[in-house]
């Protein structure tokens, strides 16, 4: 049995809890430890559920298929619940996750190609440069936390065009490029390019 609990608004307590089996059957929405609704299984998840909740408000639950997995979409009156994949705060949150996570496996990387030489190192493309690739990326996700798009954007286009020249060099080379590598960029650019939205969300609450 998989259990989730989260607040129905920013910075209040956890009273929403969803719980499920394996595959998503017997899907139960709990307030306040009070059952309010149940899905049967992926099907009913897939379209949709509605639940009416004891204040009046309307709390909506759908499962979504995504590249990186199904993810459950849990909006009360329209708006994402907090914690939640669809929440802003929770997409800034991955994208700047992201850039720190590619600029800590740069730096690791290189800082291992200079400390231990090695060949392979250069037939990957490791060296000195991907020390400064990573330094850059830990700027921009300094950035990004703090809601520059234009960080993340230029976080998003050198990460692209540095896959692509890869791309290109390694063909050139005559190697072929694994569809895992590729694979790989996509699921890490993905969230990062879904935080461009999420920050100018978060601008615009901050205003309110």
């Amino acid at each position: 049995m998989q259990k989730l609990t989260y607040a129905l608004e920013p910075g209040g307590p956890k009273r929403l809890e969803v719980s499920w089996s394996a595959m998503w059957k017997d899907f139960t929405v709990k307030v306040d430890d009070r059952v309010v609704g149940r899905a049967s299984g992926p099907k009913e998840l897939r379209e949709g559920k509605k639940f009416r909740l004891k204040d009046g408000s309307s709390l909506s639950v759908r499962l979504v298929n995504k590249l990186s997995g199904a993810e459950l979409a849990i909006l009360r009156d329209g708006q994402p619940l907090p914690g939640t994949s669809a929440d802003p705060a929770t997409r800034l949150k991955n994208a700047y996750g992201i850039v720190f996570f590619i600029s800590a496996l740069n730096t690791v990387l290189g800082m291992a190609s200079v400390l231990f030489p090695a060949p392979f190192w250069q037939t990957v493309g490791i060296g000195v440069p991907s020390i400064v690739f990573g330094l850059v990326f830990l700027v921009l996700g300094l950035l990004v936390k703090r809601k520059s798009q234009v960080a993340l954007w230029i976080a998003v286009a050198v990460f692209a065009l540095d896959g692509i020249l890869g791309f290109v060099f390694m063909t050139m080379e005559g190697v072929t490029p694994s569809p895992g590598g590729l694979l790989a960029r996509i699921l890490l650019v993905t969230p990062m390019i879904q935080g461009v939205p999420a920050i100018r969300q978060l601008r615009q609450r901050d205003v309110v």
